[in-house]
C-alpha cells in the first residue's frame, strides 16, 4: 500500500483515508488513432476540512466575495510516498452537504497537457502578437520582391491569384495562362513581350503573402509563456534540414475573398500605430510593434485615447483591433480627437493594436493613450500612459499579418498540424531533464522508439484475463475539410473522389473488404487542400514537351468562377529561377517587367521526386507538375501506414488483464514502453491505476 499525497498550488490537501484514487493513462488509443490523450484521475471527495475549507474559500458559500473560481483549473501534484508522480492541474466539480453541513469537495485531477486547450481557449492565430514583426508594405514593389524572394522566408509571395470580382466574373488578370504566340493586353497571360502596348500578367494586386508555418508555430510561445514546446520536431534547429515536412511549409495569408481590400477601399491606407514604448512587465507596449498585451490580472481596465495633429482638413479613421479582429471603429474623423472609457469600452484581457487608416499621409504631433485600473496581484490601483510622439500616418497600404492571417482558432491550427504529421505530445515530467516542464513534440514512430521495456510477468493476476479483436474499424478515412476550389471539384466531379483524400479499407498486406459491424473512422485536418495547375505554352505550333513551361500557380476561386473563401491553405513554396520561361509582372495595368525567378505554390516538398518524394496529399495522386506517380511519400504513407496496418493486421490483438503493479513500476511506465508478460511483449493502450494498492487494469496489444 502506497501513501498518496495531493498539492494544490504548493498546499497539501487533507485526504479521507479510505479514498481510493485510479489515474487513467493513454497517449495513442487504438479505438481513437487521431486524439491525443491526457492522464486522469476519476473524480473524488476529500473531506471539508478545515485546511480544504480555506483552501476552496468555503466554496460552498456563495456569498463570500473574491471566493475561490472554480471556473479554472489550478496547478497541482500528486506524490507517491513524498516523491512527486504526477504534475498537472485540479478541477473542482463541486461540494458535498450533509445535514445541510459541508461533508466534501468533489474534484479531478488531469494531465499537463490538458492545459493546451484551456490556456489557448478560443483566442485565434490573430492573437499571436509576434507575428506583427513580419507585417510589410501591400504595394507592387513589395509585392514583386517577395514574389522573387527564395523560399525558406518568413513572408513570401507564392503565384495563387484571388482577384475575382465576387459577383461571378473573374477579374481579366487573376486566371493565369501563358501563350508565346497570341499576346492580348489587359489579361492574365504570363508570356513576357517587352515594350509598350503589350501590358498583360499576372497583377500585383492578385496576389497576398504567406506567412512560414514554423513562424506561427514559434509564435505562440511567446503569446502564452505557459506553452513551451521542445525543439524535436517544431522549432528552427530542427526544420532546417531538406527532409523535415515543416520546411517550407506556408499559410497563405487570406482573410477575405477576393482582393485584399475592395476596390472601394483601395484609397484608404491602414498604419499600424507604434513607437509607444515599454511599460511594466505584465502589461505595456511591445516596442516598435504596437501591442498592448493586458493580461487577467488586469481587468477591466479604463483607458482614454487622445490624437493631436495640426492637419485639420484630411480624413481618417481609427480603428483599435482584439487580438486581431476588430474591437472598435471611429470613422470620418479630422482634426485632433479623444475618446472617453465611455466610447472605447473597458478593456478586457487580450493583445490590442491601434490603426490608422487615412487616405493621405497625416502627421500625428502625439499619440497618447492613459491606462488605469484595478492589479488583482498587487491589490493595488495603477496608472500607465503611452506616448508615440510624431507618428505619420502614411498613404501606402500596410499588410498587419494577425489582421490577414486566417480566422481560425490557434488549438484547431495545433490540432491540424498533429493529425496531419501523426504527431503525439505530453509534458516532460523529470525535474532532471533538460526540457522540464515543456511540451514534448514527436512523430508516433518516434515516440514509440524511445521507449523501455519492463518485465511485469510476476505481477500478473491469473484470475482473469480476454483476449478480443483489436480491429475498431472496416475502414478510416482521411481527408481535408475543404477541397472547394476550382479544380479539386473538378476533379472531384470527374474522378468521383475527393482530392488528395485516402479511404483505406485494407491492402495486401492486411487484406481487405473486411464485412464486420464496425464503423467508418475519419481523420479530417481543418485545412483547404488545393490542385495546382502547371502552365503549358498555348502556341500550338509548339510540341510537348516543348510546351510545357516552369511555372504553376493557383487559381483560388470556386467551380462557378466565383471569389471564394473557406478553410485556411497551406502548400509547400518552390522558388524557380527560369531564363527558359520568364514571367510577365504587372507593377499597375500600364506598366510591366520580367522575372526570372518566382515562387510557386506545390503539394510536394520537391519538383522531384528522386530528391524528395513527401507531398501534402493522402492518397498517391499524379502530380500537378510532374503529371506521374513517383511523389509516394504521402501523408498516410510516412505518417499512418505502419500504424494503421498493425491496427489491421488479422493477428493483432486486443488483451485486458489485471496486474498489482510495483512502486518503482508505477514511477517509471511511460506510455510509450514496451511491457513482457511470459515472454511476449505488448505495446501499452490505455492503463488505469489505484495510486493507493497498486492494482492496475491494462488494455496491451500484442506486438507484431
Amino acid at each position: 500500500m502506497q501513501k498518496l499525497q495531493l498539492y494544490i498550488n504548493n498546499e497539501r490537501i487533507d485526504l479521507f483515508k479510505d479514498e481510493q484514487v485510479s489515474i487513467n493513462q493513454s497517449i495513442q488509443n487504438i479505438k481513437d488513432p487521431a486524439k491525443i490523450f491526457t492522464e486522469f484521475t476519476q473524480t473524488f471527495t476529500i473531506p471539508a476540512s478545515k485546511t480544504n475549507n480555506k483552501i476552496f474559500k468555503h466554496y460552498y458559500n456563495f456569498d463570500i466575495v473574491n471566493g475561490y473560481d472554480a471556473r479554472n483549473k489550478v496547478t497541482a501534484k500528486i506524490e507517491l510516498n513524498y516523491i512527486t508522480y504526477k504534475e498537472g492541474f485540479i478541477q473542482l466539480n463541486g461540494t458535498e452537504l450533509k445535514n445541510n453541513k459541508i461533508y466534501a469537495y468533489k474534484i479531478t485531477f488531469f494531465g499537463e497537457t490538458v492545459n493546451l486547450p484551456n490556456l489557448l481557449g478560443d483566442d485565434k492565430l490573430g492573437a499571436l502578437s509576434d507575428l506583427s514583426q513580419y507585417n510589410l508594405a501591400y504595394n507592387s514593389a513589395t509585392v514583386k520582391a517577395r514574389l522573387q524572394t527564395t523560399v525558406g522566408a518568413n513572408v513570401i509571395t507564392p503565384l495563387i491569384t484571388s482577384g475575382a470580382s465576387g459577383t461571378g466574373n473573374v477579374d481579366e488578370f487573376s486566371r493565369l495562362y501563358y501563350d508565346s504566340q497570341t499576346h492580348n493586353q489587359d489579361n492574365g497571360n504570363l508570356y513576357y513581350i517587352s515594350g509598350t502596348g503589350h501590358y498583360h500578367g499576372v497583377l500585383w494586386s492578385d496576389l497576398k503573402y504567406a506567412i512560414r508555418i514554423i513562424d506561427i508555430i514559434n509564435a505562440i510561445p511567446v503569446t502564452y509563456p505557459q506553452i513551451q514546446f521542445t525543439d524535436d520536431f517544431f522549432y528552427d534547429s530542427v526544420v532546417s534540414g531538406p527532409d523535415n515536412e515543416l520546411t517550407n511549409l506556408y499559410m497563405w495569408l487570406h482573410r477575405k475573398k477576393g482582393s485584399v481590400a475592395p476596390a472601394s477601399q483601395q484609397t484608404f491606407f491602414p498604419t499600424l500605430v507604434d513607437g509607444f514604448g515599454l511599460g511594466q512587465t505584465r502589461t505595456g507596449m511591445i516596442n516598435g510593434s504596437g501591442l498592448l498585451i493586458l493580461g487577467t490580472d488586469l481587468p477591466n481596465i479604463y483607458n482614454t485615447l487622445d490624437l493631436f495633429t495640426n492637419n485639420t482638413t484630411d480624413v481618417y479613421n481609427v480603428i483599435i483591433n482584439l487580438n486581431g479582429s476588430v474591437y472598435r471603429t471611429f470613422s470620418g474623423l479630422t482634426g485632433s480627437t479623444s475618446f472617453s472609457t465611455g466610447q472605447l469600452g473597458a478593456l478586457s484581457a487580450g493583445t490590442y493594436t491601434i490603426v490608422i487608416e487615412s487616405q493621405a499621409q497625416i502627421v500625428f504631433t502625439s499619440i497618447v493613450w492613459d491606462l488605469s485600473g484595478y492589479d488583482n496581484q498587487a491589490q493595488v490601483g495603477w496608472q500607465e500612459t503611452y506616448t508615440s510622439s510624431n507618428f505619420t500616418a502614411s498613404a501606402t497600404f500596410q499588410f498587419n499579418i494577425i489582421e490577414q492571417i486566417p480566422d481560425m482558432k490557434i488549438i484547431d491550427f495545433l490540432t491540424g498540424i498533429f493529425k496531419m504529421f501523426n504527431l503525439t505530445a505530453f509534458v516532460v515530467s523529470n525535474a532532471q531533464d533538460a526540457d522540464y516542464g515543456k511540451i514534448k513534440v514527436q512523430k508516433l514512430d518516434d515516440f514509440y522508439a524511445a521507449g523501455n521495456e519492463y518485465d511485469i510477468s510476476e505481477f500478473i493476476s491469473t484470475d482473469t484475463s480476454q483476449v478480443n479483436v483489436a480491429l475498431p474499424y472496416k475502414e478510416i478515412n482521411f481527408t481535408y475539410e475543404s477541397t472547394g476550389t476550382l479544380l479539386a471539384q473538378q476533379y472531384e466531379q470527374l474522378q468521383g473522389k475527393v482530392w488528395g483524400a485516402e479511404e483505406f479499407v485494407g491492402n495486401a498486406t492486411v487484406g481487405s473488404n473486411f464485412t464486420g459491424p464496425n464503423p467508418t473512422y475519419t481523420v479530417k485536418l481543418p485545412f483547404e487542400h488545393m490542385q495546382f495547375e502547371r502552365l503549358v505554352d498555348a502556341n500550338n505550333t509548339l510540341s510537348s514537351p516543348a510546351n510545357q513551361t516552369t511555372i504553376q500557380y493557383g487559381f483560388y476561386v470556386d467551380d462557378n468562377l466565383d471569389a471564394y473563401i473557406s478553410k485556411p491553405l497551406i502548400f509547400y513554396g518552390i522558388t524557380q529561377s527560369s531564363s527558359t520561361t520568364p514571367i510577365s509582372f504587372l507593377d499597375s495595368t500600364s506598366q510591366h517587367s520580367q522575372l526570372t525567378t518566382y515562387n510557386i505554390p506545390s503539394n510536394s516538398q520537391s519538383l522531384n521526386s528522386a530528391t524528395n518524394s513527401k507531398n501534402l496529399n493522402f492518397f498517391l495522386e499524379t502530380n500537378e507538375y510532374t503529371l506521374d506517380t513517383t511523389f509516394t511519400d504521402t501523408l498516410f504513407k510516412v505518417n499512418y501506414l505502419n500504424y494503421i496496418q498493425d491496427i489491421f493486421n488479422e493477428k493483432r490483438r486486443l488483451i485486458k488483464m489485471k496486474a498489482w503493479l510495483p512502486l518503482r513500476i508505477i514511477y517509471n511506465l511511460k506510455m510509450n514502453d514496451l511491457v513482457t508478460v511470459n515472454n511476449q511483449k505488448y505495446r501499452i493502450n490505455t492503463i488505469k491505476t489505484n495510486l493507493i494498492t497498486g492494482e492496475s487494469d491494462m488494455e496491451l496489444l500484442n506486438e507484431l
